[in-house]
C-alpha cells in the first residue's frame, strides 16, 4: 500500500492514480476471497479500502500503532493477490461476464431478424444470456 494515501496528498497525479488502480484491483479481490482472511485483518482492510479511512484513524479504532495497521494492510494485500494468483476466480469470472455481454448482444441482433425462427430463436438466446449474466452478478 502507498504511504501516500495515508497523507492524502500525492506527490504527482500518477500516484493518485497508480493508488486508486491498486485499490480497484485489491476491492475485486476482496468480493472473492475476503472471507478467507482473519477477521481483523478483513475490518481493519475494509476500513481502510472501502471505508476510506486514514492510518491513523484505524489505528485509535482498534488500539495499534500506523505501522501496525500499514502492515495489515500489505499483508491482507499480499494474501488477496496471493489467491487470485492460485485460483484465478475473478480474472474467470471476469471473463465469463464479457462472454455472457457478448451473446446477449449476438442474441438481441438475432431477435430483429425478419425470419420469425431465426427472431424467436434470438429472443430465447437473449433471455439465456440475461440468466448467465444475473447468475455472475
Amino acid at each position: 500500500m502507498n504511504t501516500a494515501r495515508d497523507r492524502k496528498v500525492y506527490g504527482k497525479k500518477s500516484d493518485a492514480e497508480e493508488w486508486l488502480h491498486e485499490a480497484a484491483g485489491l476491492s475485486v479481490y476482496y468480493e472473492y476471497y475476503g472471507a478467507l482472511l482473519p477477521e481483523k485483518q478483513r475490518l481493519i482492510f475494509e476500513d481502510y479500502i472501502a471505508n476510506d479511512m486514514s492510518l491513523a484513524e484505524i489505528s485509535k479504532e482498534y488500539g495499534l500503532s500506523r505501522q501496525g495497521v500499514y502492515d495489515a494492510v500489505r499483508r491482507c494485500g499480499a494474501k488477496l493477490h496471493e489467491y487470485e494468483e492460485k485460483l484465478r476466480l475473478a480474472e474467470r469470472f471476469g471473463g465469463l461476464e464479457e462472454q455472457a455481454e457478448r451473446i446477449r448482444a449476438l442474441a438481441e441482433r438475432l431477435s430483429g431478424s425478419e425470419d420469425p425462427e431465426t427472431a424467436a430463436a434470438g429472443k430465447d438466446l437473449a433471455a439465456t444470456a440475461q440468466e448467465l449474466w444475473e447468475r455472475l452478478q
